[in-house]
């Protein structure tokens, strides 16, 4: 048993030389991720951006059959012309509805015009000092290959912004700041292991950080082991290692927190999903749920809306539900009016049930709820939701459950086994998102709290490697000189 414990203790010293300073960087990079996320743009910041709609202009005839479906219909203004954005079978596609031709990859003047529009809309102080394709860097890397061509747009503004727009589309696909660019490079950066080199291989990114987190999770469990084999030294008493105070730190930090460290690891583990442990095919999916618009029920739906001349439009997208072809037309100041195919449709309990009844199967065998407070697959922590909401909870075996918005009419979550699964692994385990302390600030206390002392226990125990393995040196050198 001696010898086991002493292999044990050996292993967990060497692996601990490279994942103690990786895990300690987790640790660490933690505390900036509670409050600073990777940058994305968000939908208000989307929304600011847009021009006002002109539907007058929108006559032109598209190549596209009546019949034919899409998953999303949007337009919107580009440059001062409103484009119908479609993702369809082939893929996503731009329309111009002034000529009716497909997009083409924008030009640098024409980029130019959507970043500065986008600023203009955000509040953005300042002009456009570099502009240029790219094919990758630091903050476009999670979209850089559907986004070519990429431009880049750096401003002079006091919050040093750069916009990303996607040459094929002219969206902003992303934004960022000098202030997200320094935090990121201390937080999200260092604990996804997201530096660009690595980040644009995906395949590779995935396995460096599925094996980092599994040998993370080996070394806890060793340590831990190790821990409480050792509570008591060779003269009987507790806790050992008095006179050594990094040594000490570590074994009580180590062996109580390490219950907490592996929490962490394991989920920070399953959140990659490894080997397809998290994921299964659902009993239905969103597009079961929602359906899909032809583009004849489009054409008409844009044709209703233009008719009831709503002012302030920036965008009108499709959603329709449960079969039945809606839209919502946005306004400037992010209000959203449902249409149907002929007419405005504000949404109903009688329409919820009338197409869950045309809809049939699971649909309309689900048991249907009103709730007015956040349940555990459904609620915000930082972001607003949307309340009440119908609840349809479904008879399969994972107890698939669909949220739809009682104004809205819009399914905001659809909860199968698969988010079920990465809403324990990833918001409960890993981000502490529970029900009992998701309010702030209790949230940021105890998380705080929590993540200082696994800080500790991770940051002693790389010190602890790195100066025993220069003993373990030290030793060698003096043999080899002997010989």
């Amino acid at each position: 048993m001696h010898m086991v414990l002493k292999s044990i203790i050996v292993v967990h010293r060497y692996v601990g030389v490279v994942l103690g300073v990786i895990m300690t960087l987790w640790c660490l990079s933690g505390f900036v991720m509670m409050y600073q996320p990777f940058p994305f743009t968000t939908p208000e910041e989307r929304q600011a951006g847009l021009e006002s709609l002109d539907l007058s202009r929108a006559t032109a005839e598209l190549p596209l059959t009546a019949g034919s479906s899409a998953m999303s219909y949007r337009v919107e203004m580009l440059n001062g012309a409103p484009v119908l954005r479609m993702i369809g079978s082939e893929g996503p596609k731009t329309y111009d509805l002034t000529t009716g031709a497909e997009l083409t990859p924008l030009s640098e003047a024409a980029a130019k015009q959507a970043a500065e529009t986008f600023a203009a809309g955000n509040g953005v102080k300042g002009e456009i000092t570099e502009l240029g394709t790219l094919t990758v860097d630091q903050w476009s890397v999670q979209g850089a290959r559907r986004w070519q061509p990429l431009y880049r747009a750096v401003f002079n503004d006091p919050a040093e912004t750069w916009l990303y727009v996607n040459g094929k589309t002219g969206e902003i696909v992303q934004d960022v700041t000098g202030h997200e660019r320094f935090w990121n490079w201390l937080g999200a950066i260092p604990h996804w292991l997201y530096p660009t080199l690595l980040r644009e291989n995906g395949p590779l990114w995935n396995d460096v950080v599925v094996w980092s987190s599994t040998l993370g999770c080996f070394l806890v469990i060793t340590g831990m082991v190790i821990g409480f084999s050792r509570l008591r030294g060779k003269s009987g008493k507790w806790w050992p290692y008095r006179n050594r105070p990094m040594w000490m730190w570590h074994h009580v930090f180590g062996t109580f927190a390490g219950v907490l460290v592996l929490t962490w690891t394991f989920s920070g583990l399953m959140t990659m999903s490894p080997w397809g442990l998290l994921e299964s095919e659902g009993a239905v999916s969103r597009q079961d749920v929602t359906g899909a618009m032809t583009w004849s029920d489009m054409q008409t739906a844009l044709n209703t809306v233009k008719a009831d001349e709503t002012a302030n439009l920036v965008s009108i997208r499709s959603a329709p539900l449960f079969g039945q072809p809606r839209v919502f037309a946005q306004q400037s100041d992010g209000a959203e009016i449902r249409f149907g195919l002929h007419a405005r449709a504000p949404f109903t309990r009688e329409e919820l049930d009338a197409s869950l009844a045309a809809k049939g199967g699971l649909l309309a065998a689900g048991k249907i709820e009103t709730i007015a407070a956040e349940d555990d697959y459904y609620y915000g922590h930082k972001r607003v939701v949307e309340l009440p909401v119908y609840r349809i909870t479904l008879s399969d075996p994972e107890q698939t459950r669909v949220y739809v918005g009682e104004t809205s009419g819009e399914v905001r979550q659809l909860a199968d086994g698969t988010t079920q699964r990465y809403r324990w692994a990833l918001n409960a385990m890993h981000n502490l998102d529970l029900a009992f302390m998701r309010g702030r600030p209790v949230w940021d206390i105890v998380t705080l709290l929590l993540l200082a002392v696994v800080t500790i226990a991770c940051a002693t125990g790389a010190w602890m490697s790195f100066t025993r393995i220069g003993t373990d040196v030290s030793r060698v050198r003096e043999m080899l000189k002997r010989k």
